[in-house]
């Protein structure tokens, strides 16, 4: 891995969340408003839905209920367990159109007196589903809001809808229309609103990182001004106005302590720190280990005489323990949760995995306010001129896989005889 001269990786750019934390709940909030509408609305269809149940055609009628009312209990199902909303609500708003479309043969005979059909009560609950799954496709939900009503108006002009007239058929169409989309406008500009105040605080967290950035080279700076200006330049001008025998040995006595103190802040710097040895590296790692609450199967390989400088074992030894506090924490408990840690010797450096066969997680859904897997591991070890890759999925545990190799041209200690 190529590094910069100080052997540490420029710290990476902030990036926006794959999961801003204010749109993930209004989504939240959105499917669970329009699922618990859905049912209530349902519920109130029942009695119109008995009424009707004698003049529609016994198999094709059964069916359109059992679909359509199912589709509805399965998007509230998605919406209270916050999986596959979106394909659950547009599931159920194009089995809506569909039995629309449909509805002359689903009905055998025409409705008593004027009365609207039972499918016409459910179109406020198909619109709003569709504003909500088409998320940022707003076109989509405008589209399908105009389309409905207007197949609603025919439908009323049939016989098996009631056979009202045109002026009544479409009155009950705008109102259809209206209601869509309001819910529409609504559910957009509370997602633009989200969406303000995601960029805001992706803003305020990229302006605080840089912030520390720079008091961290300022903070240096004024170090190294502070050095120079005390030791080197005072130096100087002895030197200018050295004119005795004394005058000249106390500027060289001042010369030599200049030039050890630029030394000793030469060494400071994080361009030659010392090394630790990998078996040491893996002896602090078992501490750790052993601190846990949970048990973790540890696994050393190829350490031999192998090592890598301070700050890259402090960064690693810090990042594999968050890993494993995470799977504490985030795996789950039981006997059919597996915790491993792993410690290999590669060429010019070392990896590390912690690996546990619990819950998993989607590491793209990670809010941007947790910084337990952002911050305290994949930057920690991008700050050293490493790497860290989280591999998880929901149900299939999580790897998370540490590796720090020096870069080109520095003399790293190689890895001794593999053992067991």
């Amino acid at each position: 891995m190529s590094g910069s001269p100080s052997g540490t990786a420029a710290p990476p750019e902030v990036r926006a969340p794959a999961n801003p934390i204010t749109s993930g709940q209004l989504e939240v909030a959105l499917t669970r408003v329009a699922s618990i509408f859905g049912v209530l609305v349902a519920l109130q269809t029942v009695p119109a839905l008995l009424s009707q149940i004698g003049a529609m055609n016994s198999a094709a009628g059964l069916a359109t209920v059992v679909v359509l009312f199912g589709c509805l209990a399965l998007a509230g199902l998605a919406a209270f367990f916050r999986q596959w909303t979106a394909r659950t609500f547009a599931l159920f708003a194009v089995v809506y159109l569909l039995a629309l479309l449909f509805w002359q043969p689903i009905v055998a005979g025409p409705l008593p007196g004027d009365d609207a059909p039972w499918i016409y009560y459910l179109c406020n609950v198909a619109t709003g589903f569709v504003a909500i799954a088409a998320r940022r496709a707003w076109w989509v939900a405008a589209a399908y809001t105009v389309a409905v009503p207007g197949v609603i108006t025919w439908v009323r002009t049939l016989p098996s809808g009631g056979g009202v007239s045109i002026d009544k058929a479409v009155l009950d169409g705008l109102y259809c229309f209206f209601l869509g989309s309001v819910v529409l406008v609504i559910a957009v500009a509370l997602r633009q609103a989200a969406a303000s105040v995601d960029k805001a605080q992706g803003d305020a967290l990229a302006s605080y990182s840089e912030a520390v950035r720079h008091n961290a080279t300022e903070s240096e700076r004024v170090r190294v001004d502070a050095l120079v200006h005390d030791s080197v330049l005072t130096t100087l001008l002895s030197a200018a106005r050295a004119r005795t025998a004394e005058s000249q040995a106390l500027t060289a006595r001042m010369a030599r302590n200049a030039m050890r103190h630029l030394s000793e802040a030469e060494t400071s710097f994080p361009t030659g720190p010392a090394d630790i040895p990998l078996t040491v590296l893996a002896g602090r790692l078992r501490l750790e280990v052993a601190e846990l609450p949970a048990a973790f199967d540890v696994h050393m390989r190829g350490l031999g005489e192998g090592s890598v400088p301070e700050p890259v074992a402090e960064a690693i030894v810090a990042a594999a323990t968050q890993a494993m506090v995470n799977s504490v924490n985030h795996a789950g408990g039981g006997s059919h949760v597996v915790r491993s840690l792993k410690v290999t010797a590669v060429p010019g450096g070392v990896c590390v995995r912690v690996h546990d066969t619990g819950h998993g997680f989607d590491p793209q859904s990670i809010p941007v306010e947790r910084l337990g897997v952002r911050t305290s591991i994949i930057r920690r070890m991008e700050d050293v001129g490493g790497t860290a890759t989280v591999t998880s999925r929901p149900g299939h545990g999580t790897t998370v896989d540490l590796e720090w190799t020096a870069p080109e041209g520095a003399d790293a200690a190689g890895p001794g005889e593999w053992t067991a």
